[in-house]
């Protein structure tokens, strides 16, 4: 593999399950350059969640290697709507998907530099619920419940983790079904964290790492603070937040956030965004020791072993 000297060295020292998936994205990215053009020389492997992002130097782009073809075809599809409805998001250098290796390949133009400013994440959030719903009914609808445990009986949990995951899933579950929503369905992110924004140098954009959903907007408003509330955020971005969404929402057709604390399903959304994250965790217990240590880590907190602010690491 003619990768960077940072995913070579993650090669020599994790577990051999985690070294094959990178392996094999990297196999698959490989034999789509020869049809691309694209160089893969000294590619680094960026992220692995929700699926691999590999930057590519020697052709300033980044690609992903997509597991499902059509959510591959549908963050293209969801990248082009957002570019029409003026939405500032990260642009694909290619409007189509390549396959290989049993996995699909997309490639993007290298988003710049990470944007940390809030009140830039409430405007693409709010921005992507001014949208109108019926423009994008071929979005998936947003189900959080939807093979939220998948994976957990071939995790490196043990069975009473394993045992409380179900059971807290299912109870949140009966709350899901009784909420009370304040608003219409729209389009939404569907994330577990604040919109991620970059700056190419011209302008903000936002950062698709999977397709929007048709949901309701809470959760995106939702997911914007709970780590706030339970890990260690700083009282002053949810202001920022708070104020940028605020400005750009019409009041007619968006619970004000400012009030969201105080929402009766606040507390239902927020813990199932919160062991959504967990369950994001737990997947990759095997991968290695660090990943089986934070889940174990993080469903304690769940379980009320440890007082928040919980601290997760990175």
């Amino acid at each position: 593999m003619s990768v960077g000297p940072t995913t070579t060295a993650l090669l020599k020292v994790t577990k051999a399950a985690r070294r094959q998936q990178i392996t094999a994205g990297y196999s698959a990215l490989t034999q789509v350059c020869v049809v691309t053009g694209d160089n893969p020389d000294r590619a680094e492997l960026v992220s692995e969640h929700p699926i691999q992002a590999w930057s590519l130097p020697a052709s300033a782009a980044v690609a992903l290697v997509h597991t499902d073809l059509d959510e591959a075809w549908a963050l293209l599809r969801a990248a082009r709507l957002l570019e029409q409805e003026s939405v500032a998001v990260v642009r694909p250098h290619y409007d189509c998907v390549r396959t290989a290796g049993g996995r699909a390949v997309t490639f993007w133009h290298q988003p710049g530099r990470r944007q940390d400013d809030p009140a830039v994440s409430a405007w693409a959030s709010a921005s992507v619920h001014g949208i109108h719903p019926k423009l994008a009914l071929w979005l998936e609808p947003h189900d959080p419940f939807d093979g939220l445990l998948e994976g957990l009986a071939d995790a490196d949990v043990d069975e009473a983790g394993q045992w409380f995951l179900r059971e807290h899933a299912a109870r949140l579950h009966e709350e899901w079904e009784r909420i009370d929503w304040p608003t219409p369905p729209t389009v939404i992110l569907g994330d577990t964290r604040m919109a991620r924004c970059y700056d190419d140098g011209r302008c903000p954009r936002l950062l698709l790492r999977r397709p929007p959903r048709l949901g309701r907007r809470e959760w995106d408003l939702v997911a914007a603070r709970w780590r706030a509330e339970f890990l260690r955020g700083r009282p002053v971005d949810l202001q920022a937040y708070t104020a940028a969404y605020t400005s750009r929402t019409r009041p007619d057709v968006a619970l004000p956030y400012d009030r969201i604390g105080t929402w009766d399903g606040y507390q239902s959304v927020r813990d199932v965004v919160a062991l959504t994250t967990v369950m994001d965790t737990v997947r990759r217990s095997h991968l290695d020791g660090r990943a089986r240590q934070l889940a174990a880590h993080q469903i304690a907190c769940l379980r009320g072993a440890h007082q928040r602010p919980w601290d997760w690491g990175r």
